[in-house]
């Protein structure tokens, strides 16, 4: 039987393995996704899955393509393998959703709220790739790291817990806000009943 393969290199044979056995965990059609944060996602995911079974994604794009958020999330979850949990960002529509096909994955409220949040921009002007992919990393790395958590494993490629400096500086921009809507309902509160005894 007539074959080709002996005229093709070794390196062309290995590239070819790669590609067609490897895991996409990036979609990331739009480019809004930094490539260096694109290329630990696929490196991250890969070991994560390999150690946990769990397959870990992250969804980027501008906007819809004419149809509902629904609609696209149902389309685009048709094709992860399960068990999955799936980032998501469209930045024209402004939206941000966690998805997982089971909801004792991982706590998708703490990630999106501790993590993800307080780094969001507050001006459209400031919605530059950089920094959506800032809020992106923020909560993928942390995702990583609850379901790793979960599995009693650890993954040797994410970013060692005690070097997450976003993460600290997320929490304390979390908790300032916090108090800050705390103390301004405290002050409104005796303010109004000093008002009142006048």
């Amino acid at each position: 039987m007539f074959s080709i393969w002996h005229k093709i290199p070794l390196c062309g044979i290995l590239l070819f393995c790669n590609i067609a056995f490897a895991n996409n965990f990036v979609f990331n059609d739009d480019s809004l996704l930094v490539e260096k944060s694109a290329v630990f996602i696929e490196q991250v995911s890969s070991e994560l899955l390999d150690k946990t079974g769990v397959s870990l994604y992250v969804y980027m794009g501008e906007k819809l393509q004419d149809s509902s958020y629904v609609e696209f999330k149902n389309k685009l979850i048709s094709k992860l393998k399960v068990p999955y949990v799936a980032i998501i960002l469209i930045r024209d529509d402004k939206k941000i959703d966690i998805a997982t096909s089971s909801d004792d994955i991982l706590d998708k409220k703490k990630v999106y709220w501790e993590y993800m949040v307080p780094l969001i921009p507050q001006k459209d002007s400031e919605l530059t790739n950089q920094a959506l992919s800032a809020v992106v990393f923020n909560g993928y790395i942390e995702s990583v790291d609850l379901i790793a958590d979960k599995f009693n494993v650890t993954i040797n490629h994410n970013i060692p817990k005690n070097e997450k400096g976003a993460k600290a500086v997320a929490q304390l921009i979390l908790y300032l806000m916090l108090f800050s809507m705390l103390g301004i309902v405290a002050f409104m509160y005796f303010f109004r009943k000093k008002l009142k005894t006048k």
